[in-house]
């Protein structure tokens, strides 16, 4: 009588993967707590005691995927071939953090989805049943409802910020909440200790606690800044910086203490083969540093359109990085034709300087129609948190 009636399987079948996947999704929920003027450099205070919020470390979570195929054959004289697939996914998790797992190394999202598919066969006088359940782990940063760094994202939004403020008690508590708050928005974060790695970063308490914490989030991915001076630093300098950051893990002690890519900022436009070259190989760099991996992520910023020998280097260029009201100047002079009918997921554009009585939906249409990566801020410095990002990322989201 039951397997007269395919829809009785089928909801049968998924009322049990439903119970199971919420019980497996309860057990693995994590704790979380609750909680100048525009340059280059990093900006350093007194280290201050670590909060016990921003002590605390971490933890590892797992991504667990399980999988049951119902398999049911019929009689011929039953019903004809048919197949139904139906899908129940449970949200991602937010890594937790918990002072009793501070030494982990790693963290990760958790996803829970269950699959039941019922098919029938015509040519079989037999019923069967089969069941399978898998279960992996994983620790990308941009994973399932969240994003993947190359751009290859089902994320309604991409934001980029550039971070630059010293991690002091509760400074960069408003962000990691801004990026709780928007689990299905990708954030890129910048951080600069110190216009580049800084020499002591890897010793200081307060980046020690700061860097896992923001990294462990698996929509953020934090990029390191390295200046390049339009490609007229010394290359040795620059790989000096990148494989500083690349170190970081080992010279800590402390593998969670990463960057996962490089922000290469002053980045050159007019076309010169040498410098296409320097950067060609700064790049190569960065692809085969352990230390900043899985990722590897590389923007570049030349501030503006740049040659296009420049563009394939890259994982993004940022296009454009002005106030406001150069931005606007740009756009009506169709300074952006030259990347016309290109792959805007390479693209990022940054405007500060935003007027409060700015028409932001307008702004975002425009920096859309350019770039898939965006910062916008009514502030002019990168040091510090501006309250306007909760309306952008909104806006960007909806």
């Amino acid at each position: 009588m039951l397997f007269n009636n395919p829809s009785t399987i089928v909801v049968g079948a998924l009322g049990c993967i439903s119970l199971l996947s919420q019980q497996a999704y309860a057990a693995h929920i994590p704790y979380r707590h609750r909680h100048s003027q525009h340059s280059p450099g990093g900006f350093h205070q007194p280290d201050p005691a670590v909060s016990a919020c921003a002590a605390d470390a971490p933890s590892a979570t797992v991504t667990v995927t399980t999988t049951t195929v119902v398999t049911t054959t019929l009689a011929a004289e039953d019903i004809n071939t048919s197949s139904t697939v139906l899908n129940i996914v449970t949200p991602t998790v937010i890594p937790a953090f918990d002072a009793a797992v501070a030494a982990s190394s790693s963290s990760s999202s958790s996803t829970f989805t269950s699959v039941v598919t019922v098919s029938s066969a015509s040519s079989s006088a037999s019923a069967s049943t089969s069941v399978s359940t898998s279960a992996s782990a994983s620790t990308s940063f941009f994973t399932s409802a969240s994003a993947s760094s190359s751009g290859s994202s089902t994320s309604k939004a991409k934001v980029i910020i550039p971070y630059y403020l010293y991690p002091s008690t509760g400074a960069w508590t408003p962000l990691e909440e801004l990026i709780i708050a928007n689990s299905d928005v990708q954030f890129t974060i910048i951080i600069n200790p110190d216009n580049g790695p800084g020499s002591s970063t890897a010793s200081d308490e307060n980046f020690l606690t700061a860097v896992p914490r923001l990294a462990s989030y698996s929509n953020a991915l934090v990029l390191g800044y390295v200046s390049t001076e339009k490609g007229t630093r010394d290359i040795s300098e620059v790989e000096k910086d990148i494989q500083t950051y690349a170190a970081w893990p080992s010279t800590s002690g402390k593998s969670s203490f990463a960057v996962h890519g490089i922000f290469l900022d002053e980045a050159a436009t007019d076309y010169n083969a040498d410098t296409v070259t320097y950067y060609k190989n700064l790049a190569s760099t960065i692809k085969q540093s352990d230390g900043l991996g899985p990722d590897n992520y590389i923007v570049t910023n030349p501030g503006a359109v740049p040659d296009e020998s420049y563009l394939d280097i890259p994982d993004s260029t940022v296009i454009f990085e002005s106030a406001y009201s150069e931005f606007q100047s740009a756009y009506s002079a169709n300074e952006f034709e030259k990347i016309k009918g290109l792959d805007l997921s390479r693209f990022a554009t940054m405007v500060y300087g935003i007027p409060s009585d700015t028409d932001l939906s307008t702004l975002i249409t425009q920096l859309r129609s350019i770039s898939s990566h965006t910062y916008m801020s009514n502030l002019d410095t990168y040091q510090a948190y501006d309250s306007l990002w909760s309306t952008v990322v909104s806006l960007l989201a909806a």
